[in-house]
């Protein structure tokens, strides 16, 4: 037979996990905001929910303090985040859950912002209200990895989607795109362009597969379009340059180039593409570093890199990458380009793969893991 305290302690985990579903909701429409859920229960009945549903808009206890009414007086608040204690886009939750009258509030995990960081626990407490700390925490952290990268290290959190097959071929060799994945591996693909702030491919992408980079079989908001082209070698006639997603679509080029290349330029920016000149190394080479923060400038929070080979290599040679996920098709090529062909021993040594998981997929495997620190 369970403890009281086991009894408890599963109680609140179950709870917890109502928050991070809720939470999921508004994945792809509150960025660079974290995603949070929250649950108002009364003598064990759910009287609220709510989740945060766009940047800008109301947080997650708001709506379930509303919901409850009345009903939150003596009542206990789930959160899987830290409540914010500063006014921003809107006022502090700590106010709102002191004036409702809550009696406990059980949290995830602290909110690793500066202006929050455990001082809305202690403002709650010195309120007269029990707080509760950790539950769920790892599950907490990874479903807000983006928002703890973009708040802790002042760049947005990166990770490389690679489809790739058997023997490790990206492509074939022949210059021509050929389809890697299954279309079930593609839905999911669609699903991550929804969930992530930005999608970002090099140059040579643009030149061979000609893609769109939005989301499509799936229902979702398109994510930015960021394409690296130091030497602005990528066609105008580029769909990504042409459809209605343009004014989404942020064009990174060397200051030498958009020099050189002045009418190009200019017709981009006519269609409303984001065309940004920034210094760049010998032979175009864009720093990848002064890319992130641009973005970030942007409220970018989190990018998913889509190809090709070099720009894989970059990220990782760089050290910038936080999570890998690969597509791995029962197909093989015999030759072409691998990913790993080029990468030297020295960038392979360092990349300490943590917490891996594979998923079947439709015959395809998936294989997520995030890169040690």
């Amino acid at each position: 037979m369970l403890s009281a305290d086991k009894r408890q302690s599963t109680f609140e985990q179950f709870r917890m996990l109502e928050c991070l579903s809720l939470a999921e909701r508004g994945a792809g429409y509150v960025s660079p905001n974290p995603l949070v859920g929250a649950i108002v229960v009364k003598n064990g009945t759910i009287v609220g929910r709510g989740y945060h549903r766009r940047f800008g808009g109301p947080h997650a206890e708001i709506h379930a303090l509303r919901q409850a009414g009345d009903r939150a007086r003596g009542a206990t608040l789930f959160v899987n985040l830290e409540p914010c204690c500063h006014s921003g886009k809107t006022p502090p939750c700590t106010d709102a859950i002191i004036r409702a009258g809550a009696k406990r509030v059980v949290i995830g995990i602290r909110d690793p912002n500066p202006l929050v960081n455990g001082k809305a626990i202690s403002l709650l407490r010195r309120s007269g209200i029990q707080v509760k700390t950790g539950i769920l925490a790892p599950e907490c952290r990874k479903l807000n990895e983006s928002f703890i990268t973009f708040i802790t290290s002042g760049r947005p959190f990166v990770a490389l989607k690679i489809a790739q097959t058997l023997d490790a071929r990206i492509e074939d060799g022949s210059g021509r795109p050929r389809r890697i994945s299954n279309e079930q591996s593609r839905r999911i693909v669609h699903a991550l362009r929804a969930r992530y702030d930005a999608v970002l491919v090099g140059a040579n992408t643009i030149r061979v597969d000609d893609p769109q980079l939005t989301v499509r079989t799936i229902k979702g908001r398109d994510p930015y379009r960021v394409i690296l082209d130091g030497n602005m070698s990528s066609p105008l006639s580029a769909r990504v340059y042409r459809d209605n997603n343009r004014d989404r679509t942020i064009l990174f080029v060397s200051r030498n180039a958009a020099r050189k290349k002045r009418s190009s330029v200019s017709a981009l920016r006519g269609r409303g593409v984001d065309v940004r000149a920034l210094e760049a190394s010998k032979g175009h080479l864009l720093k990848l570093e002064s890319v992130l923060q641009e973005l970030r400038r942007n409220n970018v929070a989190s990018i998913l890199v889509e190809g090709g080979g070099h720009t894989f290599r970059s990220f990782l040679k760089e050290r910038l990458v936080d999570k890998i996920i690969v597509f791995v098709s029962p197909k093989l090529f015999g030759k072409g380009q691998s990913v790993w062909d080029r990468v030297d021993a020295r960038t392979i040594r360092h990349l300490i793969l943590r917490d891996v998981s594979t998923w079947n997929i439709g015959g395809d495997v998936m294989v997520e893991s995030y890169i040690g620190r």
